[in-house]
């Protein structure tokens, strides 16, 4: 919610997804800023679990999509450089359970977010592209040294590691164990006050302009 709030006052190129994980969204970024450059991307990250998958109807993949009620919409079946990409987001379905429980463990998850945001992070910076990290949750992927390489100075954080769902803990009107299908989305005055406390100072811009 917070680029249409943006958009109010500036021109957004929007290229979020909803469900999306940190593989698709390192591969967005990257597609985004190779087209054109910009005054500031902002770049929001995603929980570590998330999985993302390139849909060739791999093992018949696209019945499977279609048996999950929440993930086979068109918003989680999006089209990225000419592939199909399906955002499984927290699907519940038996194919994407058995990767999660049976080959895939928490700390590899994590692993794998650091390295995404790090390519991402050299990326922009080869390019001189002005950028700024947040995150959906408080960071989950702390507890490994390799975070270590990550360079902090390009994040904003309300408090340290913390993210945009831990920033909106503190209004009594978020309902953080709301169903999946209403995504967990903070309230717009949410939005509005995280933009204002914390992606504008970071961008060194008043809240007022």
């Amino acid at each position: 919610m917070w680029p249409q709030i943006l958009e109010k006052a500036y021109e957004v190129d929007n290229r979020c997804q909803v469900g999306a994980g940190n593989e698709y969204i390192m591969n967005a970024t990257i597609n985004a800023c190779s087209q054109k450059s910009y005054d500031h991307v902002i770049v929001q990250w995603a929980e570590s679990r998330r999985m993302d998958l390139i849909n060739q109807d791999q093992d018949q993949l696209s019945k499977k999509i279609l048996a999950d009620e929440v993930h086979r919409t068109k918003f989680m079946n999006v089209n990225l450089a000419d592939r199909l990409w399906w955002l499984s987001s927290s699907s519940k379905v038996g194919y994407v359970n058995d990767y999660h429980n049976k080959y895939i463990s928490k700390d590899q998850h994590c692993l794998r977010s650091i390295h995404q945001i790090k390519y991402v992070e050299l990326f922009l910076k080869s390019k001189g592209q002005n950028f700024l990290f947040i995150s959906t949750p408080d960071l989950d992927f702390t507890h490994l040294d390799e975070h270590k390489i990550l360079d902090f100075n390009v994040w904003a954080f309300h408090q340290k590691y913390k993210g945009l769902d831990g920033y909106a803990r503190k209004f009594s009107s978020y309902d953080p164990h709301a169903p999946a299908e209403s995504y967990k989305q903070p309230q717009t005055e949410i939005h509005e006050k995280y933009v204002a406390e914390v992606i504008l100072p970071k961008l060194g811009v008043p809240a007022d302009e």
